[in-house]
């Protein structure tokens, strides 16, 4: 890690516990290398401090600031928004790492409420030593894990991109969702400082079952990516594959795991993430809601112009994923 990486994760780690990953040094040099350009922003006010990915869409930009700025507070805001104005940003989108609450602030400072780009709501899991941790997932979730490892199911660590792609390529087809491809779960692994795959075998043709993608920053665990292929359910590979996750950052010393990504509270029946909240929610933990995605226009013509070109991108991207 450079001495400029060792600066800036070490003035995040002084203004928020646990600073988040999303706004590390490492994150932002992910994001640079699918397209985006990074701005470490260290002058707002009352000593907070923001990465901001910057993106060119013909002749006006766009900003997006991923769990920032830290620390989230009004005033911080309001410097954000004017180093914006000087920067020529057309639309800028924050996602902080505050409570829902705080919509109350970006409400008053003209912001409006759009789509979630990172999770809104999550599970997170205090970590405990692992046989602590098992007895305290609901009966089903520890049913399925002792008998997973009686069923002979391996687990391996590593940084098996290829693999989560395959996984992840299954999930695609069964919801009809989006997902990152090889090259992105490479560059996680490649650049994160900590990041792991965790692959379930079966135990006779070694044959994999699933794989959950991890990250760790500042004493947290994130699983950001997982999949699973759907094949020989009755080895439970899958709960496999998220117990070695989960277990393996409890004995590293992780504070706590977060299972990024759950529905709402409120959500109702059939909802896109009903299945894998009730999955995760067996294994325990605090349900955290955050403020969410809100952005604010600062040139009308520009926006619309950000906006058509998005339009686009997403039309080509299911044109793609409806290629046979």
């Amino acid at each position: 890690m450079s001495s400029e990486a060792e600066r800036w994760d070490s003035d995040l780690d002084e203004r928020a516990t646990p600073a988040p990953l999303l706004q590390t040094f490492a994150w932002g040099e992910v994001q640079a290398r699918v397209g985006w350009t990074v701005e470490r922003v260290k002058s707002l006010s009352h000593g907070a401090m923001a990465s901001v990915l910057v993106r060119k869409v013909g002749p006006v930009r766009e900003a997006y600031v991923p769990r920032g700025p830290v620390p989230a507070t009004a005033e911080a805001i309001d410097s954000l928004i004017g180093w914006s104005r000087e920067f020529g940003i057309a639309r800028l989108v924050i996602e902080p790492e505050a409570p829902e609450s705080f919509a109350d602030v970006l409400t008053e400072k003209r912001f409006t409420q759009t789509t979630p780009i990172q999770p809104q709501h999550t599970r997170i899991l205090q970590l405990q030593t692992p046989d602590e941790l098992l007895k305290a997932f609901r009966h089903g979730r520890r049913y399925n894990i002792r008998t997973g490892i009686k069923r002979g199911v391996v687990v391996e660590e590593g940084k098996d991109a290829a693999e989560l792609a395959r996984q992840s390529a299954a999930v695609e087809r069964r919801e009809s969702i989006h997902l990152p491809d090889r090259r992105y779960y490479e560059l996680l692994l490649d650049a994160l400082p900590w990041c792991r795959t965790y692959t379930a075998f079966a135990p006779d043709k070694r044959e994999p079952l699933a794989t959950v993608l991890v990250a760790r920053h500042a004493g947290r665990a994130y699983s950001l990516f997982a999949g699973r292929s759907g094949r020989r359910r009755e080895l439970l590979g899958n709960d496999l594959a998220w117990w070695s996750a989960i277990s393996s950052a409890a004995e590293a010393g992780c504070n706590d795991f977060d299972f990024w990504g759950v529905p709402p509270p409120n959500a109702r029946p059939g909802h896109p993430l009903e299945g894998i909240g009730l999955f995760k929610s067996e294994f325990g933990g605090e349900e955290v809601a955050y403020v969410g995605s809100w952005e604010l226009v600062l040139s009308a013509a520009g926006a619309r112009l950000i906006a058509a070109e998005r339009k686009t991108r997403a039309y080509i991207r299911g044109l793609k994923r409806n290629i046979p």
